[in-house]
């Protein structure tokens, strides 16, 4: 199957293409996507969060660690992958070359953002633009410009030849906003904001997207609000009604190659997992009787988590406007209990509190927790990772208590890769380092009045706050790790918000390191480390 013989039809580059899609959805599956969350101002690990999950940087994030060569080799595939395609594209007949055109455009936007990634993630990177055929050992490390200046170049082109997203014709394919988007934040990192809101304002003022600020989709009768519709199976392809999505990853239930196979209880490595791996152990609590308060894990409780990681106290209070005194949050629609579960309803007729709910427990109960109790059992939930009350029938076990069966876990619906709210964010960044705080401020309470939330003051806004509204209306969605860094906020907000993280992380660790498997194979060429980190 060398690229000789399968790389002869367009039809064989379509499917390199689908290839591509597939690498890119893998980057929201599986364990070690969960370290772009973790160890951030964001979240940590809820099992022995003092060493794992970054917890301890000094142990996690070292030449030799799996992360750091896992996310070189996911992009660099990316990018080797394009390169086949744009190499080998010239030999290849084409009747139709608008699809030509198309099949050039989204392989250089993949290429874009490999190198997108991997710039803000390790630096300057070694930028490779044709197939490698033959064993290479000389490579060389292009300075961070460069690496961006490559992502530029390439993504232009994607902006310039992908259609628009109304003329899309499936689910998940890539459009010219999606370039765009990933534009404004390449401007961004070069220091030059004024490009970046030209780029921010052709996504935004596109009439084919918007903000949902209305109810829409197959809850919305349902009590909910317009962000809350945005999650729900099934409401983020245009289809629903939805135009605030740009690119979605597809989820496909009973799919070979995607979501766990029920009828054969098969399972796959193509699902994503924010519903196992960012979920509190909720089903295993006892309430202040020593009985067990729950039946087990059920779909109303956003099915079966089992504890990975867990949001940090910044996020859970800090961003919220958190008041000790008065057992209050700052109004935000984002942040009631069908945005963040923070209660639950007891739901064992064998238990005394049958029917109560957690806030009602004696505060005693709460007094006598232990801190795997409070660490990885009981801690608010972002409720975006599952589908409560939504999961397929086919994983219910029980169909009147939504008992689900121990194959779930699974998060069973698309996922947002970009959604326009990020590109007013984007965009208000760019308007703060402009001076121009009223824009900036325009464009943060787009969001914040769509969330009922007091609208912000010019005097409060700088970089941290952006980064709050980040985390506020994104979390979980955007890859937090990637936009710190970008940043070269890592460090100081790491510092601000993970009560482990902080005690170890330096500010070198704001950027990965360059893998040390990668530096000892390359014996013709030199591929410097990153500072502060020993080989």
């Amino acid at each position: 199957m060398s690229p000789e013989l399968s790389y002869v039809s367009s039809a064989d580059l379509e499917a390199a293409l689908v290839s591509n899609y597939g690498r890119m959805r893998a980057l929201s599956q599986g364990t070690n996507n969960n370290l772009m969350h973790s160890g951030t101002d964001l979240c940590m690990w809820a099992r022995s969060p003092e060493v794992q999950g970054l917890g301890d940087y000094r142990t996690g994030l070292i030449p030799s660690s799996d992360v750091a060569l896992e996310f070189w080799n996911r992009y660099y595939k990316i990018i080797f992958n394009s390169n086949a395609i744009l190499g080998r594209i010239e030999t290849v007949e084409y009747e139709d070359q608008a699809q030509k055109t198309l099949h050039i455009a989204e392989a250089r936007w993949f290429r874009g953002f490999a190198y997108r990634s991997l710039a803000f993630l390790y630096g300057g990177v070694p930028i490779v633009l044709e197939e490698i055929s033959s064993p290479r050992r000389d490579f060389e490390r292009a300075s961070l410009e460069a690496t961006i200046d490559q992502a530029i170049e390439d993504l232009e082109f994607a902006a310039a030849n992908l259609p628009r997203v109304t003329e899309v014709v499936a689910d998940g394919r890539l459009n010219n906003a999606a370039a765009n988007h990933y534009l404004a934040e390449l401007y961004l990192a070069k220091g030059q904001p004024g490009q970046a809101i030209a780029k921010a304002n052709t996504v935004i003022n596109d009439p084919g997207i918007s903000l949902m600020t209305s109810r829409f989709g197959n809850k919305a009768a349902d009590e909910g609000d317009p962000y809350w519709d945005l999650f729900q199976r099934f409401n983020q392809n245009r289809s629903s009604g939805n135009q605030e999505g740009i690119l979605v990853l597809q989820e496909e239930f009973n799919i070979p190659g995607n979501t766990q196979i029920a009828v054969t209880n098969e399972t796959s490595d193509n699902n994503f997992r924010y519903e196992r791996h960012y979920g509190s152990l909720y089903w295993f609590l006892n309430g202040p009787d020593g009985v067990g308060a729950f039946l087990g894990p059920t779909t109303q409780n956003l099915g079966r988590p089992v504890g990975f990681v867990r949001p940090t106290p910044y996020f859970t209070h800090t961003v919220w406007g958190w008041d000790s005194a008065t057992q209050t949050f700052d109004a935000d629609n984002r942040n009631n209990n069908r945005n963040i579960q923070r209660d639950w309803i007891v739901d064992n007729p064998e238990s005394a509190f049958f029917g109560q709910k957690i806030s009602d427990f004696p505060q005693s109960w709460f007094d006598n927790l232990s801190a795997q109790d409070t660490l990885r059992d009981y801690y608010p939930n972002i409720t975006k990772i599952s589908t409560p009350n939504d999961h397929p029938v086919e994983i219910l076990v029980d169909v009147t208590t939504g008992q689900v069966a121990n194959t779930a876990g699974q998060t069973f619906t698309d996922w947002y890769q970009i959604r326009v709210a990020e590109t007013y964010l984007l965009r208000a960044e760019a308007h703060l380092i402009e001076g121009n705080l009223s824009g900036a401020a325009e464009d943060i309470n787009a969001l914040r009045n769509r969330a009922e939330a007091t609208p912000v003051e010019v005097g409060e806004i700088d970089i941290n706050y952006i980064l709050d509204e980040r985390m506020r209306e994104l979390n979980i969605e955007e890859n937090r790790r990637i936009t710190l860094s970008r940043l070269n906020l890592l460090f100081e907000r790491t510092v601000l918000g993970n009560p482990f993280s902080s005690l170890t992380i330096q500010p070198f660790n704001n950027l990965f390191p360059i893998p040390f498997a990668e530096i000892e194979l390359n014996t013709l060429g030199s591929l410097e480390q990153n500072p502060g980190y020993t080989n």
